[in-house]
Order: structure tokens, then C-alpha cells, then sequence
């Protein structure tokens, strides 16, 4: 390949771009959403929302005793749960973020001077965590009761959580962050499938792309194609994270993720170009392959049945969320992660075959 034609064609598609609405809308768009739930969910750290899981016997003070201990910035709410098997169901899917045991006459034992035990289940989530606190006050709230210390034996246990569950990234990162990642997605999404698409059929309609695959081989004008599409990614995700004020834990991750994905959906919107022939069907088709890269974010914060999940997995940008979840948390929120790349290179490589397949038999 000849660096100098990919370079040509490129800087072609670049100062072309930078006058094309369409291809203004696709980045102002999703930037714009950015901002928006930015400062929507912009409060959402001012309070901590614990869901507080109890199992009892019979009624205790326990619970009150934990609620005069929580802070302003701490909002507890406390639901009854039938034994002790369901609150760990519900802990380990992240329903509650934590969830407390209470055996038979505690209030009495406690009263009574005894030290009875306790359990508290928290999922295994960062420090810092509704789990954590809560298991770190109910010490101090048992000795409240008792007006002594220490008044009973706390044991805590670390429930692993549910692997398909939806809403383990809303759960950790919050609603502020999980809709940014949506937003960069939905960027990622319109450049590939919208800009890059709108650019190419614009030259195949005033029959430019006929006379650039006369100078330059098909893998040179696939090269020089790419390398325009991923640069708008490159370029206008990190914009978005500044904008939102967006702080992910793993910054590598988060480059390595919207490289790899970038490069991939490009790819998938150059072989959608190539099944189009005008703007209009461009300006029709885009939005129903938008809304399937976007499939993944209407599963958000939803208990998705597990086909759903199942036949989300194929999309590439079912994997693209959960490699920026991960990064966001600076921790692996999901299983995995060699599976999301895998996935990933699949999808590359089937489109980039496929693009440069037609171009080769256009220039036959």
C-alpha cells in the first residue's frame, strides 16, 4: 500500500467532512445528549441510595438504630425480604445493595446483655460501596441499642454477583456515568453508520469513488476510509468525556476500547455504504442500524430475560459497553473480557472482508 494515496484520499475526506452538516449533526448530536444527562444525573453522588434487605423473625430496632446512624447525604430505605435464601438472590443480582439477617429475639438478647449474631450480605462491590457502610455502622447501632460495646457479633459475608445481570454497570457506576456511555456509544454509532456512509455515497453519486479506485488499490482506499472514520471517533469521544466531566478509573482501558470499536464499526459502515445507492436511503436505513448498536442501552437498568441477553451478545456493541463499564470502574464488572475482543476482531474482519471484496469486484 502507498502511504502517500491513503494520505491524499484522507485529507480529502477530512476537509470535505468539515463541510458536511450531515456529518456535524452525527458528532453535535450525541455530544449534545452528553451534556444533557450529564447535568441531569449531575447529583446523582450528592446522596448514596442504599437498598437495605431485612430478614426478621419478628420486629426489630435494629433498623432504626441504623437510620439514626446514616448521614444527610446517606438515604436508607429498608425492605422486608421473606428468608433468608431470597435476600441472597437479591443481593447477589443487585437488587439490594445489602442485606441483614436478624435470628429470633435479638432485641431481647441485646437487652438482655448477650451478644447475639448477625449477618449482613454485601455484594462484592468497590470500597467505599451502600454494602460497606452499612456493615460498618451496624456495629455502632447494635451498641446504641445496648448502650454498651461491644453488643453483638456482626459477621459479614461477600455475595459474588449474578454474571448475566443487566444492571450491574448501573448499579456501580451510577445513572450519570452509565448514560455517557451510552452517548459515546451513540457517537461511535453515528459516525460509522451515518457519516462515514453519507461521505462515501456522496462520492459514488458524483462518481469520485470510481476515479480513486483507478489510482489506488482497494486496500488503499479501504485504509484511507478507515482511518477517517476512527479519527472523528477518536477525536469527539474524548471531547464527550471532557465535556460531561467524566473521570473513568482506567483511562488506557477506555482508549483501547473506543480504538478497537471505532475501527470496527467504521468498518461495519462502509460495507452498510455499500448497500445503499442514495442520501435518501442513507438518511433512512441509518437510524434502524443506530438503533440496533444501540440495543444494548435500552437493557440498562432492566432485568432482561436471558434470550435477550443471549441474542444482545452478537451485536459488537453489547461488548463495547461492558469494556467502557469496566474501564469506568477500574474494575472487571463483567465476565469475559477476552470474549468481548474476540467478538469484536470477528466483526472487524467480516466487514473489512466484505468492503474490500465489492471494491475489488468494482474495479474488476
Amino acid at each position: 500500500m502507498n502511504r502517500r494515496r491513503i494520505g491524499a484520499i484522507y485529507r480529502k475526506d477530512m476537509r470535505d467532512a468539515l463541510r458536511d452538516s450531515r456529518v456535524l449533526t452525527a458528532l453535535l448530536m450525541p455530544l449534545l445528549l452528553g451534556v444533557f444527562y450529564s447535568f441531569a444525573f449531575g447529583d446523582d453522588a450528592a446522596v448514596q441510595k442504599i437498598k437495605v434487605g431485612v430478614v426478621a423473625a419478628e420486629a426489630t430496632k435494629l433498623t432504626e438504630a441504623i437510620q439514626a446512624q446514616a448521614p444527610d447525604s446517606v438515604r436508607l430505605t429498608f425492605v422486608d425480604v421473606q428468608d433468608q435464601g431470597e435476600v441472597e438472590r437479591q443481593v447477589q443480582r443487585e437488587d439490594l445493595d445489602v442485606g441483614l439477617v436478624v435470628p429470633a429475639g435479638f432485641d431481647a438478647d441485646v437487652r438482655a446483655g448477650k451478644a447475639p449474631s448477625v449477618l449482613v450480605l454485601v455484594p462484592s462491590a468497590p470500597s467505599g460501596s451502600g454494602g460497606d457502610f452499612v456493615a460498618a455502622v451496624v456495629d455502632r447501632s447494635v451498641e446504641a441499642m445496648a448502650g454498651r460495646a461491644p453488643a453483638a457479633r456482626v459477621v459479614q459475608r461477600t455475595m459474588k454477583p449474578a454474571e448475566d445481570s443487566s444492571e450491574v454497570a448501573l448499579t456501580r457506576l451510577g445513572a450519570q456515568s452509565v448514560f455517557v456511555l451510552v452517548s459515546a456509544i451513540m457517537l461511535l454509532g453515528m459516525l460509522a453508520v451515518y457519516a462515514v456512509p453519507a461521505v462515501l455515497i456522496e462520492e459514488a453519486e458524483r462518481k469520485t469513488i470510481d476515479a480513486l479506485t483507478l489510482i489506488a488499490s482497494p486496500a488503499e482506499v479501504i485504509a484511507a476510509k478507515g482511518q477517517f472514520g476512527v479519527t472523528l471517533s477518536l477525536v469527539s469521544v474524548p471531547v464527550l468525556l471532557v465535556i460531561t466531566r467524566s473521570h473513568p478509573e482506567d483511562v488506557v482501558g477506555v482508549i483501547s476500547a473506543v480504538l478497537l470499536s471505532a475501527v470496527v464499526l467504521v468498518g461495519i459502515g462502509l460495507a452498510f455504504a455499500g448497500l445503499l445507492r442514495t442520501q435518501q436511503q442513507v438518511n433512512t436505513w441509518s437510524g434502524i442500524v443506530l438503533l440496533a448498536l444501540l440495543a444494548p442501552a435500552f437493557t440498562v437498568g432492566l432485568a432482561a430475560p436471558a434470550i435477550v441477553n443471549q441474542i444482545l451478545a452478537f451485536l459488537p456493541t453489547v461488548w463495547t459497553f461492558r469494556l467502557l463499564a469496566d474501564a469506568f470502574a477500574g474494575e472487571q464488572l463483567y465476565p469475559d473480557r477476552w470474549l468481548a475482543y474476540v467478538v469484536l476482531v470477528a466483526w472487524g474482519v467480516a466487514a473489512y472482508g466484505l468492503v474490500w471484496w465489492r471494491l475489488s469486484r468494482q474495479e474488476a
